[in-house]
Order: structure tokens, then C-alpha cells, then sequence
């Protein structure tokens, strides 16, 4: 399966915006990545930052059998974001989603995280995904790639609702 996935760099361009405008209307994404949908230049003032491996958190989009389908990125932790998981180790924090509605439950999501993890991974590096509690594929996902949860925390949403979320931590190390 992660032969035909591949992550890329996304692209500072009108065709990967237009890709993720285009995802952010999908319910599925909105009610648990970002509870709205942004217009069309918001995504390219937020993403245009976050399409170099030197940007604070570099986004890849998914492409499975050369279909754009999701986008996967990551931050590295801050002292802040330790202290608030209960995590002593450095590591990253990753976020997800597929865009695709035709593209769910054929393992994309969970292989496109063990290729990030592949090129992320140091020794005693942890990786981090804090899903909202009630959004039970996501949790399902990452445990099949071998996160282990840790600790539950309430945390507002990009919107500012306080929702229950679980820290899941990946430490195969």
C-alpha cells in the first residue's frame, strides 16, 4: 500500500490551494480540522507560508496512485505543548485528513503518517496527534500506525469551543 502513496511538498500555487479550498467544504474535514471553511484567500495566506521545509510546519500533500487527496503536516513540539501534553521528550506534533470522501478507510491516512514518521524519526524523537475524543476513525488510524494514548486534556478548537481531546503518542524508540 504506501507504494502507491506519496507525500509531496505542497506547492505554492493556485492548483494546491484550489485543492484545499476545495477540501475544506467537505464536512468530514471542517467538523474536526478547522470547524469552518475559509475562503479561498485565507488558505493561500495561511498555506503560502507552510510550502517550504523551513516553514514553522511544513505541509505535504497526500497523493495516492498520483491523486491528490489529503494533507498531512507537522510542528515540532514547544516547551509549552510538552508541559501541556505531560511529555518530557522532544518530538513533533502531526496533523491529517483526507479530503477525499472516496479515499477513506483504504489505510491512506495511517501510511501517509508512518512515511512522515520515516522521514522524521531520530532517536528519542516522539510524534504527537491530539484528536478530538469523539472523533473515533481518527483515534482508530492512529493506533493502527501505534500511537498509544496517554492522557485526555480539554483544549478549544480553532474556533474557540472547548472540546475533549486525547494525547496519543507514537515512542517506538
Amino acid at each position: 500500500m504506501t507504494n502507491n502513496i506519496r507525500l509531496r511538498l505542497l506547492s505554492n500555487n493556485e492548483t494546491d490551494y484550489k485543492l484545499l479550498h476545495k477540501w475544506y467544504f467537505n464536512p468530514k474535514v471542517y467538523k474536526y480540522f478547522e470547524q469552518r471553511t475559509p475562503t479561498y484567500q485565507e488558505i493561500v495566506e495561511k498555506y503560502s507560508k507552510r510550502s517550504s521545509l523551513t516553514s514553522i510546519t511544513p505541509v505535504y500533500i497526500i497523493e495516492y496512485n498520483n491523486i491528490p487527496v489529503g494533507i498531512i503536516q507537522y510542528t515540532k513540539l514547544t516547551n509549552k505543548e510538552k508541559k501541556t501534553y505531560n511529555i518530557i521528550k522532544d518530538g513533533y506534533e502531526i496533523d491529517i485528513f483526507i479530503g477525499e470522501d472516496d479515499y477513506y478507510h483504504k489505510g491512506i491516512g495511517s501510511n501517509a503518517i508512518k512515511l512522515l514518521i520515516d522521514k522524521l524519526k531520530q532517536n528519542n524523537t516522539i510524534f504527537v496527534m491530539v484528536p478530538e475524543m469523539e472523533n473515533i476513525n481518527a483515534i482508530k488510524c492512529y493506533e493502527k500506525v501505534g500511537f498509544k494514548q496517554i492522557n485526555t486534556l480539554k483544549e478549544p478548537n480553532t474556533i474557540g469551543i472547548i472540546k475533549d481531546k486525547i494525547v496519543m503518542i507514537y515512542d517506538k524508540w
